[in-house]
C-alpha cells in the first residue's frame, strides 16, 4: 500500500492506539492516517517530515524573514542578482504560434503549428538539473532553440507564465549571487539582519522538518484519525442512543478534534 511522504504516524503505532490487532483494514487504516496527517499539516500551515524546500520571497525593507517551514537544519543559499540563463526561440517561421512557461517543476513548451495543430512539450526540472541541461532539452524539441549563457541549478529558475516567442526571444532567469552577512534562528526558521532588506526578491533553497516527529504532534494526528476511521460507519446525526433502559452519548467529532488542535497549536507556522 502507498504511503505519502508526509505522514505522521505509522500504521502499527496507530493500531496499537486504537486497539486494532487484524490487518483486514490496514489498506483503510493507511489512508486515513494520511489524511489525518494532511488535516494536521494544513491546520499548522506547515509540513512536519524533514525534506528539501525552496522560496522565492520578497523582502524589501524588512531586516527579517520568516520561512514556511521550521525547523531548519541548513540553509544551503539565498540567491539574488536574477540573470538570464537560458535564451529560448522559435524556430519554425510559419508556426501559428510558440510559448514557453515555467512552473515550480517543469518548463512547458507549447506550440501551434501552421496547420493548427498544437503540441506541448513538458522538460521535468528535477530530471534535467541544470540549466545547460534544460537548454539543451529545448533544442531537441522541434520548434524550439535553447541556449544556456550561465550554468545553475535547474530548481532555480524563476517561474514564468506563458511567454509568446514568436517575435522575441523569452528569457529564463535565476539567482546567479549569493548574500552571506545574515543570521537565522534554526528553531523558528527566522532568517535577518544583513542585506536582507536591500533585495526586493530572493531564493532561499533549505532543508527544514522533523527527523522524528514529536510526540504531541502524533498524539493529535492518532486522535484526528481514530475519528475519521471509526466516523466512517456513524450516522453523524445521532447524538446519543437508547437501548433498552440504558441511554449513552456519541461524543461529538468538534470535541476531539479540539483537543488535537490543542496540541497543534504550539506547531502554528509563525505569520
Amino acid at each position: 500500500m502507498a504511503i505519502d511522504a508526509d505522514t505522521l504516524v505509522s500504521i502499527a503505532d496507530f493500531k496499537v492506539y486504537a486497539g486494532i490487532t487484524t490487518a483486514a483494514d490496514d489498506v483503510i487504516l493507511q489512508q486515513t492516517i494520511d489524511r489525518a496527517s494532511a488535516v494536521a499539516c494544513s491546520y499548522c500551515g506547515r509540513k512536519f517530515v524533514q525534506q528539501d524546500f525552496l522560496e522565492i520571497r520578497d523582502t524589501f525593507g524588512n531586516r527579517r524573514l520568516a520561512l514556511k517551514q521550521s525547523p531548519v537544519s541548513v540553509v544551503r543559499f539565498v540567491g539574488v542578482g536574477w540573470d538570464n540563463v537560458v535564451a529560448v526561440d522559435s524556430t519554425i517561421a510559419s508556426d501559428a504560434f510558440a510559448s514557453i512557461s515555467v512552473d515550480d517543476v517543469h518548463v512547458h513548451l507549447y506550440r501551434v503549428d501552421s496547420n493548427g495543430g498544437a503540441h506541448q512539450t513538458t522538460i521535468s526540472l528535477n530530471s534535467h538539473n541544470t540549466s545547460t541541461e534544460i537548454a539543451t532539452q529545448i533544442t531537441s524539441t522541434t520548434g524550439f532553440q535553447g541556449s544556456a549563457t550561465l550554468n545553475v541549478p535547474a530548481k532555480y529558475l524563476r517561474r514564468l507564465a506563458g511567454r509568446d516567442l514568436r517575435n522575441s526571444t523569452a528569457y529564463l532567469e535565476a539567482p546567479t549571487e549569493s548574500i552571506y552577512d545574515y543570521q537565522v534562528d534554526l528553531a523558528t526558521g527566522v532568517l535577518y539582519g544583513g542585506q536582507l532588506h536591500q533585495y526586493r526578491s530572493m531564493l532561499i533553497d533549505y532543508t527544514a522538518g522533523y527527523e522524528t516527529i514529536p510526540l504531541d504532534v502524533q498524539q493529535a494526528v492518532m486522535m484526528i484519525a481514530q475519528r475519521i476511521y471509526h466516523g466512517r460507519k456513524r450516522d453523524m446525526g445521532v447524538g446519543s442512543e437508547s437501548l433498552g433502559g440504558y441511554s449513552y452519548s456519541l461524543r461529538g467529532s468538534a470535541e476531539i478534534d479540539m483537543e488535537a488542535k490543542m496540541l497543534l497549536d504550539p506547531y502554528r507556522r509563525l505569520r
